[in-house]
C-alpha cells in the first residue's frame, strides 16, 4: 500500500517518465543486440562489438546533424538580432560609428510627397506607409525615391524581411524603459548595413537571360567567394520608431488607427547580428561519438593481434 504513492508520482511526473523511457529503450534495443553478440562471441567480445557498431552509427547520425541541425534536438544557439544602443535622432549622436553615415529621417524622401505623385498608393496604404513598406511593395518605386539620398552602404530592408529584427528592437525599447508598451509607438523604417553580400549585391551588372543566365560566371565566383571566405563582415541593423498620439478607444468600436506624433523625435534602436553557434553542439557529439567508435575500433583491432600472436605461439609450442 505505501508504494501507491510512489507509483502514481512516477506517473505524473515527466521528467521520471521520460528518464523510464530512455532506460527501457536502451534496454531493449542495445541489450538484446548485446545478449545476440554475447551469446555467439562471448560476454567480453560482444561487449566491444556492440558499442564499436553503436558508436559507428553515432557517428553517422551526429554527421548528419552537424549538417543539417536538427529542429528538436542537440543544436546550439540560433542567429539572433543584439541591440547595442538606443538613441534620440536629433539630439542624442550615435555611439555606433558606422550608424553616422546614415542619413536623418528628415533628409529621407517624405512618403506623403510619393503619395501625393502616385495616388494609386493610397489603395494599397489606407493607413499610411513607410519607406520599408513601398520597398516591399513597390520595390522599383522605392529605390527610384531613394536615389536622390546617399544612403552611405545602408540598405532599406522590406517590411517583410524585418519581422526578426523589429521584434529584438520592441524588446530593447521595453527593456530599456523608453516606452512602456509596444503600443506607444509606431515603426518607420528599418535600415541594415554590412554583412556577407548577396548574389544581387555581388552580380549587380547581370541582366538576366532568356533561356541561360546572363551571370553564369559571376554566379560561380559568388559560390566560390562564399566557400573560401570564413570571415563575416559585422552586420547592422537599425529600426526608427515614432511615439504615437495617445488615443482611447470607444466601446463597441474597433481600436484607433495609431496616428504618429509629429512634435516627438525619430529613436532609432542599433542592432547587430549574432550568428549564433548552431552547428557547435552538433559537431562536438560528433567528435565525442568519432573518438568513442575509433577507441573500440582499435581495442578490437589490437585484441585480434594479440590473439593471433597468441595462437601462434600455441602452434609453435605443439610442434615443438
Amino acid at each position: 500500500m505505501h508504494l501507491f504513492p510512489l507509483f502514481a508520482g512516477i506517473a505524473w511526473n515527466p521528467g521520471i517518465r521520460g528518464i523510464l523511457v530512455v532506460v527501457v529503450g536502451v534496454s531493449v534495443l542495445c541489450g538484446s543486440i548485446y545478449l545476440l553478440l554475447a551469446t555467439n562471441t562471448g560476454a567480453r567480445l560482444g561487449m566491444l562489438l556492440a558499442l564499436a557498431g553503436l558508436f559507428g552509427w553515432l557517428v553517422c547520425l551526429t554527421l548528419f546533424w552537424w549538417i543539417s541541425p536538427p529542429a528538436i534536438g542537440p543544436r546550439g544557439n540560433n542567429p539572433v538580432w543584439k541591440p547595442v544602443e538606443v538613441y534620440v535622432n536629433g539630439t542624442d549622436a550615435p555611439k555606433t560609428e558606422v550608424v553616422a553615415k546614415l542619413p536623418q529621417p528628415q533628409d529621407l524622401p517624405s512618403t506623403s510627397k510619393i503619395l501625393a505623385e502616385n495616388p494609386s498608393l493610397a489603395k494599397d496604404f489606407p493607413n499610411g506607409f513607410g519607406l520599408s513598406d513601398l520597398k516591399g511593395a513597390d520595390p522599383a518605386l522605392a529605390q527610384q525615391s531613394l536615389d536622390s539620398v546617399q544612403l552611405n552602404g545602408w540598405r532599406l530592408v522590406p517590411a517583410s524581411s524585418a519581422g526578426e529584427a523589429q521584434a529584438a528592437a520592441d524588446a530593447a525599447l521595453v527593456a530599456s524603459g523608453t516606452f512602456k508598451a509596444v503600443t506607444d509607438y509606431k515603426k518607420l523604417d528599418t535600415f541594415d548595413y554590412g554583412g556577407k553580400p548577396t548574389r544581387q549585391e555581388y552580380c549587380a551588372d547581370a541582366k538576366g537571360g532568356y533561356f541561360l543566365p546572363d551571370d553564369a560566371w559571376c554566379r560561380v565566383q559568388y559560390k566560390i567567394s562564399k566557400l573560401v571566405n570564413f570571415k563575416h563582415p559585422t552586420h547592422y541593423a537599425v529600426v526608427q520608431v515614432q511615439a504615437v498620439i495617445p488615443q482611447t478607444a470607444k466601446p463597441g468600436e474597433a481600436p484607433p488607427v495609431p496616428q504618429v506624433d509629429p512634435n516627438s523625435p525619430v529613436i532609432s534602436v542599433v542592432m547587430i547580428r549574432d550568428l549564433g553557434d548552431v552547428r557547435l553542439i552538433p559537431f562536438l557529439y560528433f567528435v565525442i561519438s568519432l573518438s568513442l567508435f575509433i577507441f573500440f575500433v582499435l581495442v578490437l583491432h589490437y585484441r585480434d593481434k594479440t590473439l593471433t600472436k597468441n595462437l601462434e605461439a600455441a602452434r609453435a609450442a605443439k610442434a615443438s
